[in-house]
Order: C-alpha cells, then structure tokens, then sequence
C-alpha cells in the first residue's frame, strides 16, 4: 500500500499530478540523487543530527518496515514523558516519520528539522511577507510541519500538539572550531548514509548555540485555514489531504498546465532519454493538448527565458513555441539593447527556422568591448555555504571563498593562464588568503577584470564585510580592502569589474540553441556553432602546449571536437569523469534549471570531502587537481566567449 507521506505531499502541492510519476522508475526524475552527495552539499543530515542532540535522552525508533515502526512508536508513546527521533504515526492512508517528537502528558511537540538558514535578528519578517501571508522562501517548510500536525491530530484528537521548526540560525558565529567536521558523514550505500556523532556534541551545549528552535503554530494556522494552492488547483487544507490520498490508488489526477511546468523535475535530459527514461511533461502535455511527443520538441512556453506570462498563454490554448505570436510574449523593440521580450520573440522565431545565427547589437558591444582596458583578466571563484560552519567564529551559511582561476590576455591576443589558487586546508578559514592571492595576481596593472553574472562581485562585496567585521588580527585588512574596492568600486567609480555575461552578452547578443539562457554553460557551445574561425583554433591542440597557450594543468589539449553527426560537442563535456567519481559528474553535468544539489554542485560537494577529512592523501590530492582544471576551463570559457564576441563586431587585435 502507498501511504501520502510529507515527502509525497510536499511534491504533490507543486502539482499533484507528479503523485503518478513519482515511484515510477520509467520516468526521468531529476531529484533523484545519491544521499552521500547531497548531505555532503545541503548539510541536511548533518544538522538533523546535530538537533537531536538538543534531546539527549531520545529514542530512536530503528524497527524496520512501516506497521514495525508504527508499533514500537505507540509502544514509546505509552509514556508520560518521551522523545522520539524518526517517531512512526499512520492514520488512514497518512503516514509521517517525525523528526523529533517530545511528548509531555497530554501535549505533543513536534520538531521539524530543516537544513534552512534563519537569522534570530530579522526574525518573523523572513516567513510573513508584506501582505500578510507566508513568504514563498518558507512556505514549503510550514505545509511540511502542518501536514505533520493535521496527521498527529488525526491519530491523538485528545491531545495538544505544538509545533516547532529547528534551523541553523545564521545570527549565531561558532563558539568551536570544526563543528560539520565533527558529524562526519559515512556512506552506507548509493540510498543510505549515517552521521557519526562526535561524543563532545552529544550533551546539546553547542546545538543550543547554534540552532534556533522557532514556533510555529500560528504560521500552521494560516496555511491550514487558507486554499490550497497546488497545481493549477484550489482545495481546502483537509480536503487537498483526501483527495492526494485517494489518488494513490492510481487515479492519478489529471494535468493543469502552468507555471510549475517550468519546475518540473520529472524531465527527461538527452541522456535519460538515451535511457530509455520518460518525460513527465511531455506525457502531461501530449494528452492535455492532443500533441505528437515529438512536436513538443520544438520547444515550449515553458523555454522561454525569463518569461512570466507562461500561465495566460496556456490558458489561450498555446503551448508549442512556433504557434505564438508577437503579442504573447508582448514582444516590444529596443534601440540599445535587447529587450527580454525580444530575446523570447528571438527564441520563437528560432522554433520555426527564421533564426538560424547569431543577432547581436554589433555596434553597441564593439563600443564596450573596445573601452576594456588591457591586459584583461579574466577570473572564476568557486565557493561554498555549509550550512554547519567548519571554522571557529563562523556562521551558519557563511560564505566561503576557496578557489578561483585568472586567465590573462594581452593586447596583441596571447591568451595564458597564469595564475590559480587553491585553499583545501582542513579547518582552515579559506578567505582572506585567496582574496590575498588574487590581489598579488591582479595588482600588477589596472587591466579589465572580467567575470561571468553577478556571482564574483557579490563574493567580493562579503569578503570586505568580513575583513571590516572579524575580531581576528589580519595585518593587512585594509590593503586587501581597498583592493576589493578597486575591483568593485563605488558611486564614485566603476571599479575594474567587468561582468561578461549580464552586462555585454545578455543585453547585446543572443545565439541559437541557448534556449535564450545567458548562461556560460550555454552561450560557449553556442559560440563555437557559430564560429568557423573559433573552431579551427581549438580543434588543435595548442591549449598547454609548447609554443601554444599556457595552461597550469592542461597538456596538449583539443578544446572543439564533433560528434558523429558533425556538431560541436559541449567543452565541458570533454571534461567527463573529471571527478573520478561517478556521483560528483553526475551532480556536475545537471542542467542549470535542476535543483540536484543546493547552492555550487561538484565543486562544493568536492570541498566538503576535503574538508571532512574523508579521503587519504592520494584521494586528496587527485580532488585537488580536478578541481583545477574545473575552474581554469570556467575562465577558458569565458575568454573563448570573448574571442566569439570581437569576432562578431569584426574588432581584430593588432
């Protein structure tokens, strides 16, 4: 028997229909992930097991199967006075594993255990939003907990139940040196890990100083007494329960398309396909809109970058690309620029043939590429946010900066890659000496410093925070602030950053087969398609060898080949297996719409194993040298961008 467990309803309220693709193993599911790895990235289990020790004295209920579970939880239940990790309740066709569960008398307190960052200071304004309701940050936290609380009350109508979120609190620096490396994460199997809990935490003195045990009754309350909104469906809070329930019985309830669509993790890659794995949108849509699967690979509304109108288009009827028109993406033309609703017109026009090469403001990017000043450097930072801090003083969630990678073009175009740096150092605070390094590479000159989106000049503006913040001595704070100063600059000044991605190619150009995306990952393939010049360069092997580019850990590297029907094949592609891990590649090659692993992917996933002190000498070593040349092709990328885009506005280097 199926059982709606909070897992399943917490899936069901983005779109019920998901209940019928979910225990499915034909169908592609992109939250579908080894546990090894995604505690390693999300910190979830960790900080579940750093909760329980707020309750020393608890049970954990280890029965194996569900009705063996429910019996040794009633069994405890029978107490006046008990906690309950992982406490087993069924009711009907409900069931829940409890994280923790303290029963006092006649009341019921029931911890949710999240792996969410909550700031004690700002307090209730992150869950009420403006208007009064829950924010949608929070909002799938408290439909878990009251899910919880509608089955408790179900099973105990006389008692009181009270309800309570458990969150890293991100207002609270760590009194204690490596706290994640002290709730070391072991692998059982691909489905299974356990968190070994050093014994100095067991006594809850450190949990209580780092996690925030929040009430939230009155935010169950507004979310039980409001509609339901689940996928394109209204019901009220008991009664979506029923209905999910009675789906389980297998009839699955039908499809409403909208914007969750866009969301969907039961989509299917080329290589699911390859797999023989479904896709869950197209079987929703082809029986919805009466379409041939293989039309909806011309492309949906949901493909449309950035685009907000997907839910009254469909409404109208439309869901193929090449079926809409003009006035459905409010198409309007901009002089300067191009607008996001040219960029989506873009995209349809490309669905039915019209845009087989690049569009690009060639005038407006020549003008900025020209104002560059040389030598460029060109820059990447890898970074993490561990929700548990692996330093002393540290936050939860904060940022740290371990990695990035320079490459240097000069005026006459000789491209190298001349500087990296790496921080692994167990339990060492990773910061100030990798901004440290960077400045020793980049003081040299004034050059342009360029970088892909937002992503380095925010890390930048956190670091000086840091450095303007911390207690420790650092000699030299202020020449390593005013050299972020320099790089991020002021209302006074530009500074020498200069954002690639956001600030030339979104607004100015637009290439095939990037499904509007702006993203590194998608442009840089889409460059070399278009360009016969940039192809013949980089099918040579001249990245890393003698006379051609330096690299610092590449030798004699081809960066284009083709595939068997001729087409460029993904640089990034060519980096397979660079983890000799299968899990971290395949946490590494998701799509930037999948949400596999929170917060960086393989490279964060990679810190936290050297930071965890979970691999030999010989291990750390090889995951230190992938991670190299994972982050130098990030910046290759960009300067391969770069040489497409002066090829587009016919600027040569002389």
């Amino acid at each position: 028997m199926r059982f709606l467990t909070k897992s399943r309803f917490t899936t069901a309220i983005t779109c019920p229909t998901k209940l019928a693709y979910l225990d499915d193993p034909t169908f592609a599911n992109a939250n579908s992930q080894n546990e090894f790895l995604k505690a390693l990235a999300d910190g979830g289990h960790q900080v579940g097991a750093l909760a329980k020790c707020l309750f020393p004295e608890g049970i954990e209920i280890d029965a194996v199967g569900h009705d063996a579970q429910v019996a040794q939880t009633n069994s405890l239940l029978r107490r006046d006075e008990v906690v309950l990790f992982e406490a087993a309740i069924r009711f009907d066709r409900l069931f829940i594993r409890a994280d923790l569960l303290r029963k006092l008398g006649t009341t019921i307190e029931l911890y949710e255990v999240k792996a969410k960052g909550f700031d004690s200071l700002e307090g209730e304004a992150q869950i009420i939003g403006k208007r009064g309701n829950i924010t949608s940050e929070f909002r799938p936290y408290i439909y878990d907990v009251a899910f919880q609380r509608h089955v408790l009350l179900l099973a105990f109508p006389n008692f009181k139940i009270k309800t309570f979120l458990v969150m890293p609190d991100q207002a609270k620096p760590c009194p204690e040196d490596a706290l994640a490396q002290r709730l070391r994460i072991q692998r059982l199997d691909t489905r299974r890990i356990r968190i070994d809990v050093d014994p100095s935490l067991r006594d809850g003195r450190l949990a209580r100083q780092i996690l925030n045990v929040l009430p939230v009754d009155q935010y169950v309350d507004l979310v039980m007494k409001s509609p339901l909104e689940a996928g394109g469906r209204s019901w009220e809070f008991s009664e979506a329960i029923a209905e999910l329930a009675k789906s389980l019985d297998g009839s699955a309830l039908s499809p409403r398309s909208g914007s969750h669509c866009k969301a969907c993790e039961f989509r299917a890659s080329v290589s699911d396909t390859q797999q023989g794995l479904r896709d869950g949108r197209v079987v929703c849509w082809s029986g919805q809109f009466r379409l041939n699967p293989d039309t909806i690979s011309q492309g949906t509304v949901f493909d449309l970058y950035n685009f907000r109108g997907a839910e009254s288009v469909v409404a109208n009827g439309k869901l193929l690309l090449p079926d809409l028109e003009s006035e459905d993406v409010k198409f309007k033309k901009e002089n300067s620029k191009i607008s996001n609703s040219h960029r989506q017109w873009l995209q349809c026009e490309e669905s039915r043939g019209e845009v087989d090469r690049p569009f690009v403001l060639s005038d407006e990017l020549a003008a900025k590429l020209t104002n560059l000043n040389y030598p460029l450097h060109f820059i990447d930072f890898e970074t993490a946010t561990p929700a548990l801090p692996f330093h002393k003083g540290r936050r939860p969630y904060e940022l740290l900066l371990f990695q990035y990678s320079h490459h240097r073009v000069e005026r006459s175009g000789q491209i190298a890659h001349t500087t990296q740096y790496l921080d692994s150092r167990p339990g060492a605070f990773p910061n100030f000496d990798t901004v440290r390094s960077l400045a020793h590479a980049l003081n040299a000159d004034n050059g342009s410093v360029i970088h892909w989106w937002t992503h380095e000049r925010t890390v930048l503006k956190q670091v000086r925070e840091q450095l303007s913040t911390t207690a420790e001595t650092v000699p030299d704070r202020d020449q390593l602030i005013s050299f972020i100063n320099s790089l991020v600059g002021d209302d006074n000044s530009p500074g020498r950053l200069v954002d690639l991605g956001q600030h030339l190619v979104a607004p100015l150009a637009f290439f095939p087969g990037t499904k509007g995306s702006s993203s590194i990952k998608k442009v840089l393939p889409a460059i070399l398609r278009s360009s016969p010049a940039l192809r013949a360069k980089y099918q040579a092997p001249i990245y890393g060898s003698a006379g051609g580019m330096k690299s610092l850990n590449f030798l004699d590297q081809s960066w284009v080949r083709l595939d068997n029907s001729g087409q460029v094949i993904d640089p990034y592609l060519l980096l397979s297996g660079r983890f000799n891990d299968p899990d971290l590649d395949a946490i590494d090659s998701v799509g930037e719409e999948n949400t596999v692993v929170a917060d960086g992917g393989a490279a964060m996933v990679a810190y936290g194993l050297l930071q965890g002190n979970l691999l030999d000498a010989a291990g750390r070593a090889l995951l230190e040298q992938q991670l190299y040349r994972y982050c130098e092709l990030d910046t290759l990328a960009m300067v391969m961008t770069w040489e497409g885009l002066l090829e587009q506005t016919n600027i040569v280097h002389r």
